[in-house]
């Protein structure tokens, strides 16, 4: 599933007290725990992050509310990602992280990064399941990098200009006075244009050799973040085989509250599919069971969800280049990278 670091999130709560509203009454209204907000390194499933927009949209009645909560952007909102922008020697080094490391500020996020010898243009693009992307969030995005890189060079720097698809405002001069550049409205994209003279621009915090150390972090959140929609499909076949039900897609999709459509997707955008990650679990699981003494091929071929044992010892050689019998009792599994 998609989700969003808690300090994006943050940013929606600190907007929604200074409207007088309690964040905490709110989140709980939406099915979402306030207090993970305190932790750091917390995130918040898309599907409650889409819920609270709308919500805190309904309450506040603002249309400028998006905006607002762009200014609540704080390098704490991009997590470690707006730490070495921070550091970054130039602002087109900061842009550049931003793009490269975007989805672990939301995994559901797609930015693109085009550069010409006039222009560098950044597109947004969001990935809400079947949920439109509410304009107020889009919003956000945009008037909010804007305004968070002005705060990390320490002067105004107005892009070339900005395209939103969103309808055009009765009211489009709040826009404006944030942005301070001409913002097009009901455009074919959601962008940001910058000149290629303001990238040389120097950051006040830059120090290159502590942001590639934040690069290795971020780097390796995004590894982790990447593995983690497998995991839980993982954890989701596990629980299959512990309770002797028939493995299926359809299952496992039930108990991630999405479609199957929506499960295999997810897992090909991480490089692999229902039936690698169910082939990996099982062959793990074959050489453990295989390891027991009271286990027979015909045990673990039931305790794996086959229908047979000649079906579960083709499926082992498939895997593994040897019969099963042939791994009985004969110590570790040979292939711990599986």
């Amino acid at each position: 599933m998609k989700s969003g670091h808690s300090g994006w999130v943050l940013a929606i709560a600190r907007t929604l007290d200074a409207y007088g509203l309690s964040h905490t009454e709110i989140f709980r209204k939406v099915g979402m725990d306030p207090s993970i907000l305190k932790d750091a390194n917390s995130r918040y499933w898309q599907e409650m992050i889409s819920r609270l927009w709308r919500t805190a949209v309904k309450e506040t009645g603002d249309p400028n509310f998006g905006l607002k909560v762009a200014t609540q952007i704080r390098p704490s909102s991009f997590h470690v990602v707006g730490h070495a922008m921070s550091c970054s020697a130039t602002l087109g080094d900061a842009i550049h992280r931003f793009a490269r490391y975007a989805k672990l500020i939301s995994s559901s996020a797609t930015i693109g990064l085009t550069e010409t010898e006039d222009s560098l243009k950044l597109n947004f693009a969001f990935d809400t399941g079947d949920m439109p992307v509410l304009p107020e969030t889009m919003d956000t995005v945009v008037a909010g990098l804007v305004c968070f890189n002005n705060w990390i060079v320490g002067e105004d720097v107005a892009p070339m200009e900005v395209r939103l698809m969103r309808q055009r405002p009765e009211d489009p001069q709040e826009y404006l006075r944030l942005m301070k550049c001409p913002v097009l409205f009901e455009q074919q994209e959601d962008c940001i244009i910058y000149s290629p003279d303001d990238m040389l621009l120097p950051m006040l915090s830059a120090d290159e050799h502590l942001a590639a150390t934040l690069d290795s972090m971020a780097a390796t959140q995004l590894a982790q973040l990447s593995e983690r929609f497998a995991r839980k499909v993982r954890e989701c076949l596990v629980l299959q085989l512990s309770e002797e039900s028939e493995v299926s897609r359809r299952t496992t999709a039930q108990l991630l509250n999405m479609t199957e459509r929506t499960l295999l997707r997810r897992l090909k955008e991480e490089g692999t599919t229902f039936q690698e990650v169910l082939d990996h679990l099982r062959e793990e699981l074959a050489y453990e069971y295989l390891q027991r003494p009271d286990c027979t091929v015909q045990t673990v071929s039931f305790m794996l969800g086959f229908s047979d044992a000649s079906t579960f010892s083709r499926a082992f050689k498939r895997w593994t280049g040897h019969r099963p019998s042939l791994a009985q009792h004969t110590g570790p599994h040979p292939h711990p990278d599986h």
